[in-house]
């Protein structure tokens, strides 16, 4: 038996998850609960309001962790959304069902399912951008260059084909995809809201589901 898997075997018995655990694998731990606290801070006080220290405390980790990591807050930032979109990206990617030559409809439809549960999941996506975009600055500016305006076009052609068809509404390209963007956005951001109103809990599966079928609706001509 290798000293490494001796080591292993000796752990597991012990109880310790140190020297179970690969270090790469808790470097990666560390990151990831590093930047999921980052992102609620973020969202909640904005770039400038936000503590690197809070952030660290959340995480479970020491503040210098961070700087050593990340160097900077404004690094720190950037891979908090550079995060943020990769997210989006796993969960809202149609580029498969694209190349497979999937018929406009059906594509905006699962584009939009999909882009809903995303929403129910991570309300905090759309918070951090509201956050920023209420206080502008180079941080948006970084964020719209670098993924923003690449996402927005995923769906441009399409949706062009589709408003030409009547089949989507005969708007412009830019406020059609905000409103579409809101419309999935904010019933989740509204949560608290709608529950008192409603006596609704917008994160249960069926009500993610139902929700995403009325945006469909909402937008979609028969």
């Amino acid at each position: 038996m290798s000293v490494t898997r001796h080591r292993a075997v000796r752990a597991r018995k012990s109880g310790s998850a140190e020297e179970v655990i690969p270090r790469s694998e808790r470097l990666e731990n560390t990151r990831a609960a590093i930047l999921e606290s980052a992102l609620e801070h973020f969202a909640r006080d904005g770039f400038e309001g936000a503590s690197v220290r809070k952030i660290a405390a959340q995480a479970g980790v020491n503040h210098g962790m961070i700087r050593h990591i990340y160097g900077s807050k404004e690094e720190l930032w950037q891979e908090a959304i550079t995060f943020l979109f990769e997210r989006l990206d796993a969960a809202v990617n149609v580029d498969a069902e694209i190349a497979s030559g999937m018929d406009d409809r059906t594509l905006f439809e699962t584009y939009v399912r999909r882009y809903v549960h995303y929403c129910a999941a991570h309300p905090e996506h759309a918070r951090i951008m509201i956050q920023q975009s209420a206080m502008a600055g180079p941080q948006l500016e970084w964020a719209a260059k670098r993924f923003i305006r690449a996402r927005h076009m995923v769906m441009y052609a399409p949706m062009k084909r589709l408003r030409e068809q009547g089949q989507l509404p005969d708007l412009d390209p830019i406020s059609l995809t905000f409103c579409l963007a809101g419309s999935c956005q904010t019933y989740f951001l509204l949560a608290p809201e709608v529950r008192a109103l409603a006596g609704r809990d917008v994160f249960s599966p069926e009500e993610v589901e139902h929700h995403a079928q009325t945006v469909i609706q909402l937008f979609l001509r028969s």
